[in-house]
Order: structure tokens, then C-alpha cells, then sequence
């Protein structure tokens, strides 16, 4: 499953490019805004986050048709520490940077406007990077790269 977690910024900025993203149709995404606990309990918030990434424990349970999520308040370095564990990406709003998540090589910077520079990207273009590499590590990039060729079903 591809992961995405927004640090940094305002929560307004996290979830309107969690909309934005999941509104793009470049899949089936579906964002994550764990509101509560607050930051002040990390660990509690991990815990959340763990159990709602590994899905309901009951077997007979339907496989949800989401192909990846984006967590729209990823606020501390544990809940960062486990969606990198889990091979997805962080993504760190330039506007306001997080004092508590650690900007590691491998996480973009993203804008909230429309427009990136340097090495600052929108979150569609950082989107676009975050498909790819999830594709590449996934084994079938040729299969999903046909798809996304095509476009968004109609």
C-alpha cells in the first residue's frame, strides 16, 4: 500500500493537500486525519495509527479497494518512524517546517500552493515521485504505468 504522511505546516494546509491528492485520480487514496489524541501522546497516537493500517482482524472482513493513504497529521517521529518502517514516504510542508518530525534523506519538501521550486515540490509532482518509487519497489511498474498511461477510469 502506498503511504504518505504531511508534517509540518498547519492542519488546514495537511488536509487540503490530502484532499487535493485524493481527489487527483491517480488512484484509489483515501486520507487519514487522526485528530485526537494530540501530539503530547505520541505514543497513543502510533498505536492508532498501527491498527488502522493493519485493518480489521476479523477474517471474513471485505479487503478495502483503497491502494494507499495519505495521513494528513503525521506529528510526532514515531508515527513517522512507522509509516518509513512500513516503506511509505514523509513529507515535510515547507511553509512551516515540524520542530518535533526529523526530515530524513529520502522525505520531500512539499509546497501548499500550486506551484514548486527548486527542490520543493507540489504535491502532485511529489505525488508523481511517490508512484513511481512505490512502483519500482513494488514489481509492477510496467502494469501500473500502462494504467496510469490511460487515465482515470470513465
Amino acid at each position: 500500500m502506498l503511504l504518505i504522511a504531511l508534517s509540518g505546516g498547519y492542519p488546514k494546509e495537511r488536509l487540503e493537500i490530502a484532499d487535493r491528492l485524493v481527489s487527483s485520480g491517480k488512484g484509489p487514496l483515501a486520507a487519514y486525519a487522526q485528530a485526537t489524541p494530540s501530539a503530547d501522546y505520541p505514543s497513543r497516537r502510533v498505536e492508532i495509527l498501527q491498527a488502522f493500517l493493519d485493518g480489521p482482524t476479523d477474517a471474513a472482513a471485505e479487503r478495502s479497494a483503497v491502494e494507499g493513504v495519505i495521513v494528513a497529521h503525521c506529528l510526532s517521529e514515531l508515527e513517522a518512524a512507522e509509516i518509513r518502517r512500513r516503506g511509505g514516504f514523509v513529507w515535510h510542508l515547507y511553509s512551516r517546517p515540524s520542530s518535533v518530525v526529523s526530515i530524513r534523506r529520502g522525505d520531500l519538501m512539499v509546497t501548499d500552493g500550486q506551484k514548486g521550486f527548486a527542490h520543493v515540490r507540489e504535491p502532485m509532482e511529489a505525488l508523481s515521485e511517490a508512484l513511481l518509487a512505490y512502483l519500482a519497489r513494488s514489481g509492477s511498474v510496467r502494469a501500473m504505468l500502462e494504467d496510469l498511461a490511460d487515465g482515470p477510469a470513465r
